[in-house]
Formats: structure tokens, sequence, C-alpha cells
């Protein structure tokens, strides 16, 4: 049992290791393979994008968190906007990266009283092998479009 489970954790612990990891990419590379996913993601990655969402509570119609609050038909384009044309983008959490795009004086969403003109998306590409070159599309279809939300 012992030896299954140390098996188990070296397996997993090589499978990590190959996660393309953004914290030493730049923000241009980073931004390149944003552009790479927005031309290649599929419908699915976009599905999963729009539920994890909805659960989030950023399509809510009222509340005092953090919500969109321009017609839903809108949106999608903003968001593939966010990804293909990012105004900055940050590593976080090892294999995760934030795109920000700002839209003002359009106003995309609110908190509380708190008037939001920038989209924040936040896209995992631990599943991208590392090395992957960023404008390699034919490997994109397994990043996964996380969480996008109204911000400052």
């Amino acid at each position: 049992m012992l030896i299954r489970n140390l098996s188990f954790l070296l397996i997993l612990a090589s499978g990590l290791s190959h996660a393309m990891s953004t914290e030493n990419l730049s923000e241009t590379t980073l931004k390149t393979y944003g552009q790479s996913l927005a031309a290649a993601a599929g419908s699915s990655q976009w599905q999963q994008l729009w539920q994890r969402t909805r659960a989030a509570g950023y399509f809510n119609q009222d509340g005092a968190q953090a919500r969109f609050t321009l017609p839903m038909k809108l949106i999608p384009e903003l968001v593939s906007s966010t990804l293909r044309d990012a105004h900055s983008v940050q590593p976080d959490k090892g294999t995760q990266a934030l795109y920000r795009r700002d839209f003002a004086p359009r106003v995309v969403g609110t908190e509380g009283p708190q008037a939001l003109t920038a989209i924040c998306l936040n896209v995992d590409w631990r599943s991208l092998p590392e090395h992957t070159p960023a404008t390699d599309s034919g490997q994109m279809g397994s990043v996964s479009l996380l969480l996008v939300q109204p911000c400052q």
C-alpha cells in the first residue's frame, strides 16, 4: 500500500513538473499565449468558463458582489478581446495568469456602488506542456478558461 501511494505521488509530481509555469514568462509571452488561446479555444472551454462564472455569482442581477451589468450578448466578445488584446497579464499561482483589459469609459460591471470598467480573466495553463511555442494554437484545446469577472 505504501509503495503504491509513493508511486502515485511520484507520477503526480513528475506530471506537474512538465506543466507550463507562468512565473518565469514575460508579459509579452503570456500575451502571445493569450492571443493563440483566443483564436483556438473551443466551445466546451467557453461553456465551462460561463458555468464557473455564473456559479461564482458574476452574472447575478443584484447584490453587492462584483457583477457584470452589460447585456449578456455583449460579454463574450469583450471577454474574448480581453484574452486577445490584454492591457496587462500577471502570473498567478504557478500555472495561472490573470489577463486584464480596461474598457473605460465603458462600465462593464459594478461592485456595490463602484463602477467597474475592466474585465479580468483567469487562465490555467497547467495542461499545456512546458516549452510549447506560444503560437502553437493546436495545443490550446486543453487550457482552462477558469473565471471571468468585472474588475478595477
